[in-house]
């Protein structure tokens, strides 16, 4: 078992070692992501931090005396697309791993093709149950949705609910999160006295979901989606007198993106995460630092995660005698890693980290605390 900690200059250190020699050939890493479309701003969030963790790990070294290269492409959120682009990087085969997925359905179209190609794979947001052991190529930083849905319902009996409005997109990433939460939610004895859908990336009027929201006197609405579809809801909630009933969500609300789209109609809206910038120990406090100075902003949720991933793949380079494939993906399952986000040790693919519960107060996400 490796057992290793993240520090501020990626994978400082790295040497050559077994039967690998020091050679100019780049080493190469793909991603696939949303650059273009809703969730672009959580990409590009994505993107930089894997991009940041392979220039620290350049910077220090690179593996074995190889540079790392990133080689980017844009899912658009797409399950074709990302399939494509799946074939594509099985095909190149100076692709050694692939960190990938923003959505659970772009993941699900991806991980068949790596597994026939022995490609490891590792997602920080990918988060369907389908997921779990789905391919012994497929890792992921991020917790399940099952896990993810159970620890929503748990929320909303910490802030007091007892009757629910349960809304969730009609994809993989909703349903995973909403039947966990409706399991958890009558083991607590809380009730779920509406439930409604939306579409990602479609759904625009939220008028008529609200006003059965309004008819049915809810303590608070649980939203299974991401950011542009509940900024939406919390607006037009506003016009249509129901402002005053709260809304909480899973970890696809922990974005930035939710208070930019969003505005004041956000205040209050209560969320899940597995990391903070407020964090105080000093692993945190160094990538917050390094990656702030470098982007302008602090890191999100979701870039932490992507940070991990990708140190994750690049530690496990390290301690493979001969970098390919079947030994990346067989380090990277046995490995150990502690990151800003938490421990990272594989089981069936999936971690389950302890995750944080937030909410929107005075435009920043904050520690909950009752």
């Amino acid at each position: 078992m490796v057992s290793v900690m993240v520090i501020s200059t990626g994978c400082a250190g790295a040497q050559a070692s077994g039967s690998e020699t020091s050679t100019d050939k780049t080493i190469k890493i793909g991603t696939s992501f949303p650059m273009t479309g809703t969730v672009a701003a959580d990409g590009k969030y994505i993107v930089n931090a894997i991009n940041f963790a392979v220039d620290q790990c350049n910077a220090a070294g690179g593996i074995k005396g190889r540079k790392v290269e990133v080689v980017s492409e844009d899912d658009a959120s797409d399950p074709t697309a990302a399939a494509a682009i799946a074939n594509k990087f099985a095909e190149n085969k100076d692709i050694l791993a692939v960190v990938t997925s923003y959505n659970s359905s772009c993941a699900l179209a991806q991980v068949p093709v790596y597994k026939e190609a022995g490609l490891p794979a590792i997602s920080p947001v990918s988060t369907s149950p389908d997921l779990t052991g789905a391919s012994d190529y497929f890792f992921r930083t991020c917790a399940s949705d099952a896990y993810v849905g159970k620890l929503g319902a748990d929320y909303c009996a910490d802030l007091g609910w007892k009757k629910i409005a349960l809304l969730y997109e009609q994809d993989d990433y909703g349903l995973g999160i909403s039947d966990k939460f409706g399991a958890e939610a009558a083991s607590l004895g809380l009730e779920i006295a509406y439930t409604g859908t939306f579409v990602y990336g479609q759904t625009k009027d939220f008028s008529t979901i609200l006003t059965s929201i309004k008819e049915a006197g809810v303590d608070g609405i649980f939203v299974c989606g991401l950011v542009t579809e509940t900024a939406l809801l919390a607006n037009q909630a506003d016009t249509l007198g129901v402002g005053d009933v709260p809304i909480c969500g899973a970890d696809g609300l922990y974005s930035p993106a939710l208070i930019s789209e969003g505005g004041k109609a956000v205040e209050g809206v209560y969320t899940l995460g597995a990391f903070t910038p407020d964090n105080t120990d000093a692993v945190v406090q160094d990538f917050v630092k390094s990656y702030t100075a470098k982007f302008g902003e602090q890191p999100s949720n979701w870039a932490a995660l992507a940070y991990d991933a990708t140190n994750v793949v690049l530690e496990a380079m390290k301690t493979c005698d001969t970098l390919d494939r079947e030994s990346i993906k067989n380090a990277i399952a046995a490995i150990s890693y502690t990151g800003v986000t938490g421990l990272n040790k594989f089981v069936k693919g999936d971690v389950e980290k302890k995750y944080l519960e937030f909410v929107v107060k005075d435009g920043k996400f904050v520690i909950f605390t009752k």
